[in-house]
């Protein structure tokens, strides 16, 4: 493995930032050498111990001047694939915040600008690395549940209905391009489609925009162009039906993303706010007898897993670009969801299944 620090920079300072920043630049050997972002330094978040970090307005003087191996992207959405590709032209490797991209001709140009790099791309699809979608992965891979027979996926929050949150760039379509469906939708796609291991063959849905208007921090209304709901049904590999609903509007939810897997065998359930609990009801002597009172036994993900757990998504480009053997979301994956997120928009349009692949 080598010991050369790694050279690490940020484009973007908003809050998702953070995120990259306790992931990657709190790891041994890894150096932070520069943060770009086009608002006035004075404007910028609280940076904590990361404040003497260089900060330029110009990403591509950044990227000059430091000349980092490892790119966060961490803007708007309308942004990744221009600063991602332009990360890719001076040399580093990249990763990106989820949606990949505004369309998925962005995100295959994105994937094609990496290969022609040379580098690793990431795309943080942080729920891979949650220890209960990890774990319910291997137990599906492993048959636990026998044949897949169904899946239902769930991701509700109440932010964007809630009249004391303000209003902000995800409430604009020309730089978010999605609503809940882009935003948290993109965590379904790829979620499902990790954790049961079966892929997309065709897709239906449709969305709504519930909250017309909103006020931002200085009272100012502002049209909310983007979705505040979306629902879709896919069919997955082997016919299996999946069915998803999604929702920025629904009191009382904070961030509730859940996967509910029923097989032959048993069925499983995992939530986003209990990372390290699993729903479990399986094997085949239980599941001989017709069960009259549901009930899924909650049981906790066994402790030696959690430990050898793999360390959050956009850490896990870094482990393996110091020659760690680290599984991580690719730009491929990206593209993946991307094309499903493009799928179900085109269904819309057409009111009629779209069919991938």
């Amino acid at each position: 493995m080598s010991t050369t620090p790694l050279r690490y920079a940020v484009i973007g300072a908003g809050n998702i930032s953070g995120t990259h920043l306790s992931a990657i630049a709190t790891q041994p050997d890894v150096a932070l050498v520069g943060m770009s972002d086009p608002v006035d330094f004075a404007k910028w978040r609280d940076l904590g111990v990361y404040e003497s970090t260089p900060k330029f307005n110009d990403p591509e003087k950044m990227l000059i001047e430091t000349k980092p191996d490892l790119v966060s992207v961490c803007t708007p959405n309308k942004f990744h694939a221009e600063l991602s590709i332009l990360a890719l032209k001076h040399g580093a490797n990249v990763v990106c915040e989820k949606p990949m991209a505004m369309t998925l001709d962005e995100a295959q140009q994105m994937e094609a600008a990496r290969a022609e790099a040379g580098k690793l791309g990431g795309i943080n699809f942080s729920y891979r690395n949650l220890s209960s979608f990890r774990y319910a992965r291997e137990l599906i891979a492993e048959g636990e549940l026998g044949k897949i027979l169904r899946v239902q996926c769930v991701y509700l929050q109440s932010f964007l209905g809630a009249p004391a949150t303000p209003y902000s760039w995800r409430n604009n379509v020309e730089i978010a391009g999605f609503g809940a469906l882009g935003d948290l939708g993109v965590h379904m796609i790829d979620g499902v489609r990790f954790v049961s291991g079966l892929d997309y063959k065709r897709v239906v849905g449709t969305a709504q925009t519930l909250i017309k208007e909103k006020a931002d921090a200085e009272g100012k209304l502002h049209p909310i162009t983007t979705d505040t709901n979306a629902a879709w049904l896919s069919e997955l590999d082997g016919g299996v039906i999946s069915t998803f609903e999604t929702s920025q509007v629904a009191p009382g939810f904070g961030n509730f993303f859940r996967i509910e897997i029923s097989g032959e065998s048993g069925t499983l359930a995992i939530r986003s706010d209990f990372p390290e609990d699993i729903w479990l009801y399986a094997g085949k002597t239980v599941t001989r007898y017709a069960a009259w009172v549901t009930d899924l036994p909650k049981m906790k993900v066994p402790t030696r897993f959690i430990t050898t757990n793999p360390p959050v998504t956009p850490a896990g480009i870094a482990q393996a670009l110091k020659g760690e053997p680290v599984d991580f979301p690719t730009f491929a994956d990206g593209v993946h969801a991307q094309s499903v997120l493009t799928a179900i928009g085109e269904s819309m349009k057409t009111n009629a299944w779209q069919t991938l692949g």
